[in-house]
């Protein structure tokens, strides 16, 4: 039974040691995750590895970025992890879409409701997904965007809206969500799942520590492990930050 169950409902391993263990195996195929923390807790770290251990097995990734160049990011990931994500674009399997992208700029340049930046952006991504047809997507901060919006019903339809396209494309996500806006509920109500990233001082060290909110249709852990992040990339612990 549960070999058919497997076959029915198809992971997608998250490249991050530890962290499928928590959650049955991996991502279910398909569906839209958040991974929700405040500055510093490893958020762009534990998406951008989704991405890259997906490149390794062949599985071609999409960023959007859509606050910043891409440079930024290629420039923290090589540095840190040896992770040349300007060389698999090279090798058509990697597709950043980033702030320079016309559709962004011009929404951004000029005095744009909200509320039509995020139709608008979603519209992009629908093209993009049709256009290059990728098995992994990394969508990074959307809460300044959101936040903007001042009706919550509006915010959880728009968010509805754009997770309706990425799952009906049949890609796997990960979408990072800050805390500062207040608002990460709204995103993490309407995905998948919700992964949620903590900094915290114990003593005199500052540990960064991880847990899972929910996995629909997956057992989970229901622990606090600490995260470790290293040269080879960001990997779960099994022990818990607190005593």
């Amino acid at each position: 039974m549960a070999q058919d169950s497997t076959r029915a409902f198809p992971r997608v391993r998250s490249g991050v040691p530890g962290f499928d263990e928590m959650v049955d195996g991996g991502f279910h195929k398909g569906t839209v995750n958040t991974i929700t923390g405040s500055s510093g807790t490893g958020k762009t770290v534990f998406a951008s590895q989704f991405i890259y251990s997906g490149t390794l097995v062949g599985e071609k990734g999409m960023i959007i970025t859509p606050s910043e160049s891409s440079a930024v990011l290629k420039r923290e990931m090589a540095s840190s992890f040896g992770w040349d994500f300007s060389d698999l674009e090279r090798k058509g399997l990697l597709h950043i879409v980033d702030v320079t992208d016309p559709v962004i700029r011009l929404q951004k340049s000029i005095d744009v409701d909200p509320t039509d930046f995020l139709i608008n952006f979603r519209k992009l991504i629908e093209r993009k997904l049709q256009d290059e047809k990728p098995a992994r997507l990394f969508i990074d901060d959307l809460m300044a965007f959101f936040s903007a919006v001042e009706s919550p019903f509006k915010s959880r339809s728009l968010a509805d809206d754009l997770f309706g396209v990425i799952r009906n494309s049949g890609i796997t996500a990960t979408i990072t969500i800050g805390t500062a806006f207040g608002m990460n509920h709204i995103l993490e109500y309407g995905a998948d799942s919700a992964t949620i990233l903590n900094r915290d001082r114990i003593g005199n060290v500052m540990i960064r520590s991880l847990y899972i909110m929910k996995m629909r249709g997956s057992r989970i852990a229901n622990t606090i492990r600490i995260l470790d992040i290293s040269d080879d990339g960001m990997s779960v612990s099994t022990l818990s930050p607190y005593p």
